[in-house]
């Protein structure tokens, strides 16, 4: 890697700097906190899925590399809440298949680490990284959403608590864990309602669906957060994720442990019937939303179906149909219970 200056008013180089992998795969200039500007170099290993992260400095003609780190990934925002950036990262052992996070910051003028936390096991890969509050009192957390197998997701909670970060043993990999097919999209953590800290989902299957292979299974998404800064969580809501992700509809307390769903993705329809658990017996309709194209519309445009809108994602505009019931929803509590995504 070669370091470029102005000198005279004109780009020389200066400096040549050992790079660490075999391909660059990105160079970012961030202030961490140290009232200066630190570059994060990151590179492929060749022949293996993990990186090299090259953390350094430039003064006086001549780059300071403060740490060079193998992981499988890497981010930077403010873990801990004081207002600085960190450098977040996680590595796995090729060997054991364990799997750690690193947090690296400045710390007295020096870029130290500030804490390591071993993950849960089972890491088949990362799919998301979001850090925010984990609960009322503002408590940070680093929210990693990972592949567990094919088409099952767990989620692990790096909590930043009394000075130091430890991993939330509220989510576990058994009670984390959330499956996606057909039916069922993948979603990730995420401030669903709004209120400022992270929904962390999971999955169980509608009444009917329990012994059917997980590939043809109908799910409902319940959503946690976690409580007592990080220390436990506890169930905010129901909800049903559209097939294509771009929508979610809240379920009504009036329906916990009353209704089932049907989806037909060729109609892009779902149906929400009234079950009775007592007898396992499927009953009146209680909700139908259908999800149409562009061009294919108009149809439902009529005091029949509640229109709710187009999602920004897929294009595709929804409508609901409420069925004849008495644990049937309003109009106006229909469009408080389903967010476009």
């Amino acid at each position: 890697m070669n370091f470029l200056d102005r000198q005279n008013g004109k780009w020389v180089s200066v400096y040549d700097f050992a790079a660490s992998g075999s391909e660059v795969e990105s160079v970012m200039f961030r202030d961490l906190g140290n009232g200066a500007v630190t570059i994060l170099v990151t590179y492929l290993v060749q022949s293996s899925s993990d990186r090299t992260t090259s953390i350094m400095a430039y003064k006086g003609g001549k780059p300071q590399e403060f740490a060079n780190i193998r992981n499988m990934y890497m981010d930077i925002f403010d873990a801990d809440g004081d207002g600085n950036d960190e450098v977040f990262m996680i590595s796995t052992d090729r060997i054991s298949g364990n799997s750690v996070s690193w947090i690296y910051g400045w710390i007295d003028d020096k870029f130290l680490l500030k804490g390591s936390t071993p993950l849960n096991s089972g890491f088949a890969g990362i799919k998301n990284v979001t850090c925010g509050s984990c609960d009322s009192s503002g408590t940070k957390a680093v929210f990693i959403d990972y592949a567990a197998s094919d088409g099952s997701f767990g989620t692990d909670a790096v909590v930043y608590g009394n000075k130091y970060f430890f991993l939330s043993q509220a989510l576990t990999p058994d009670s984390s864990l959330r499956n996606s097919n057909t039916y069922t999209p993948y979603i990730s953590c995420c401030d669903l309602n709004g209120d400022g800290t992270i929904d962390i989902p999971t999955t169980v299957p509608f009444p009917t669906y329990e012994e059917m292979p997980l590939s043809e299974q109908v799910n409902m998404t319940v959503w946690h957060s976690l409580i007592h800064s990080g220390t436990g969580k506890r169930e905010n809501f129901r909800s049903f994720v559209g097939t294509k992700g771009d929508y979610v509809l809240i379920l009504p307390q009036s329906w916990k442990d009353k209704i089932t769903a049907s989806v037909s993705v060729s109609e892009g329809t779902v149906t929400f019937f009234r079950y009775n658990m007592a007898v396992a017996e499927t009953r009146e309709i209680v909700l139908t939303l259908y999800g149409a194209a562009e061009g294919s519309t108009s149809k439902y445009e009529n005091d029949e179906y509640i229109r709710f809108g187009k999602s920004d994602s897929s294009g595709y505009t929804y409508y609901a149909q409420p069925g004849d019931s008495d644990i049937s929803v309003t109009a106006e509590e229909l469009q408080k219970l389903f967010i476009l995504r």
